[in-house]
């Protein structure tokens, strides 16, 4: 596939541009095209003897002999052709004729746009179109268009056939264009081809390579100052490194007064770069007691910065984004990024529905892309945003926690609370507006009946846990929205995993290791999602949280021990009783002299048969 987020085909040549307006030629086709349009992930192509597909525009394959002409065009759901005043749906064999003859159609958001001459017409039903009143010149002829989901770019000739572009940022309402741009390009015509945009551009795969190295030198730099320094005065027992997924990215130490310039720079808003990457400042308590001043320093990853930019604009409506369309709307062409944050976006996600998306800070752009995408980690490159499939973000070198060998404490919390295995079902509301008539019809009608979907498992063992509708106008199929809600659900209590490391060891967020409790039979494997790290103070042992497991893995160990079957039975009756949590610690130590415990917690004391009676 085509890595670029914009293709434009013109005859037999293909350009692509990284921002709409320097093209560069990609490659030069062995045929020549006469439409062509970016459909499901594929290219669909009308050549001389039919309509082929393609996925690399090297090999492409017939479809249909029947379609010689036209225009191609979708909407996401549907391919189309258009010839002259007539508008034919592929997938329906539907055809429309309409009162234009379209030079370009392209359907943006909501509307179709069909271009005619240097006019715009717009339709919500390929039937009726209705002229959009611009403020375009009469010095324009031969309109294309390129939606972005940011803006709509439309790139015409003048009458000395010199090309032009204009923009309009309301991609809602094309009433109001930019002023023209002149494009310095002129070995292409941008009038007589087809752009497309590729939201699928930049969906990385990460190279992974295990490498627990880091740089032991650690600098500041002041606030609004470019000199950098080394920092030596910091107590090595008081600095780490906490990082918890989709929510903390910090550092803390101590600093003492040492007389030099790097300890007089620390302070607020000050800088500290760490093994590559720079946090800033935003805690800074001076200490004077004890004869030599001192510094508590917080700082947090400068990715956090983020929130100082904003998106004044607002794209109105329940639209449909890629991560992508939702990065590129607050990051790219956008003048409040003065920061200079960038994104690169790993593995493929689906596409999902944002309502009035925008107006708001960077920060609730990743709220919306964390909330969006449920499965997402957000993991940055100092101010490159990393966004992360799970899969993606998950890698695996081997690695092994080893209750008694290379881990003196395992904690499972497990949670209840958050179980969902019952909800209620709404599609897509049918479109029962009668324009001759003079009576409104509010009734609302769907293309099938609300209904209700459950686990039946989950149910039969925790009774009902009823969770919010899940109300989406995507489905008009049951079967499709039956298997889309199942997906929905929380059918198990969580178990929260955090172990105490017996080493220092450096973690690698969303690293995979195999569990084992030996004494329990337990085995199971949790990826990294938090740590506290002590990369100075080889005593202090690493504290590492894995992500949730599901109660079954812990039920589904058919060989525990009494004591661990035991454990179990007390964690099913807290949860029975109530939403609640209840954490059971596994350790040869009072857990209480480490950790704040609760009512109902468990402790099970792993008894050693070679220095203690008991149970075996």
């Amino acid at each position: 596939m085509i890595n670029s987020k914009y293709i434009y085909v013109e005859n037999n040549e293909v350009y692509t541009s990284l921002n709409a307006a320097s093209w560069t030629k990609f490659q030069e086709l062995n045929k020549t095209v006469i439409s062509i349009d970016y459909f499901k992930n594929q290219f669909y192509v009308i050549l001389a003897d039919g309509l082929y597909v393609s996925n690399d525009l090297e090999i492409f394959a017939l479809v249909n002999s029947n379609y010689t002409q036209g225009y191609l065009f979708d909407d996401g759901n549907n391919l189309y052709v258009v010839n002259g005043n007539k508008i034919f749906n592929i997938q329906t064999g539907i055809e429309n004729i309409v009162n234009l003859t379209i030079d370009s159609i392209e359907y943006i958001q909501t509307y179709f746009y069909a271009t005619v001459g240097n006019l715009i017409y717009k339709s919500n039903d390929l039937k009726n179109f209705y002229l959009v009143k611009t403020n375009f010149d009469a010095d324009m002829s031969n309109l294309r268009l390129l939606s972005d989901m940011n803006r709509v770019i439309v790139y015409f000739k003048d009458s000395n056939n010199v090309i032009y572009s204009r923009e309009c940022t309301n991609t809602a309402n094309l009433a109001y264009w930019n002023a023209t741009t002149k494009i310095s390009n002129n070995d292409l015509s941008l009038i007589n081809g087809k752009f497309m945009y590729n939201d699928q551009a930049y969906s990385e795969t990460p190279d992974y390579k295990e490498d627990r190295s880091f740089d032991k030198v650690v600098k500041v730099k002041a606030n609004g100052q470019s000199k950098v320094e080394a920092l030596t005065s910091f107590v090595p027992s008081s600095f780490q490194v906490q990082w918890e997924r989709n929510s903390t990215n910090q550092l803390e130490f101590t600093a003492y007064d040492d007389g030099s310039l790097a300890f007089s720079m620390l302070g607020v808003e000050a800088q500290i770069v760490f093994n590559g990457q720079t946090f800033v400042v935003k805690d800074a308590e001076p200490d004077y007691s004890g004869g030599i001043p001192t510094i508590a320093v917080t700082a947090t990853h400068i990715y956090n910065e983020i929130g100082r930019i904003r998106q004044y604009s607002t794209k109105t409506g329940t639209l449909t984004y890629s991560v992508q369309d939702v990065l590129s709307f607050y990051l790219d062409n956008n003048p409040d990024n003065s920061l200079g944050f960038t994104y690169k976006v790993y593995g493929n996600f689906d596409k999902q529905q944002i309502t009035d998306l925008g107006n708001n800070s960077g920060s609730d752009m990743l709220s919306q892309i964390s909330s969006t995408w449920p499965e997402t980690t957000i993991f940055p490159n100092n101010k490159c945003i990393g966004v992360y499939t799970h899969d993606a973000f998950t890698k695996s070198f081997g690695g092994r926690i080893d209750f008694g060998n290379n881990a003196s404490e395992v904690k499972m919390t497990i949670d209840s609370t958050s179980i969902i295995n019952r909800v209620k079902c709404i599609g897509k509301e049918k479109d029962t507006t009668d324009d001759s008539s003079d009576t409104a019809n509010d009734t609302v009608t769907y293309y099938f009946d609300p209904f209700f979907v459950q686990d039946d498992n989950s149910v039969n063992t925790w009774g009902i846990h009823l969770g919010a509708d899940v109300n989406d106008d995507r489905f008009s199929d049951v079967d499709s929205m039956k298997a889309y809600a199942l997906t929905q659900l929380t059918p198990e209590p969580s178990i929260a995993i955090d172990v105490t490391y017996s080493g220092n060891e450096m973690p690698i967020p969303g690293e995979q290791k195999r569990i084992e409790i030996k004494q329990g039979n337990f085995v199971s494997f949790v990826s990294v999602i938090g740590y506290t790290w002590y990369p100075f103070d080889s005593t202090q042992t690493t504290d590492l949280e894995f992500e949730n497991l599901t109660a079954t893995i812990l039920n589904s160990q058919s060989n525990l021990n009494n004591r661990l079957k035991l454990v179990q039975q007390l964690a099913q009756q807290a949860l029975n009783k109530a939403n609640s949590t209840t954490t059971n610690y596994i350790s040869q130590t009072d857990p209480s002299a480490n950790n704040t415990v609760s009512t109902g917690d468990i402790w099970t004391r792993v008894i050693n048969s070679t220095t203690e009676e008991g149970d075996s």
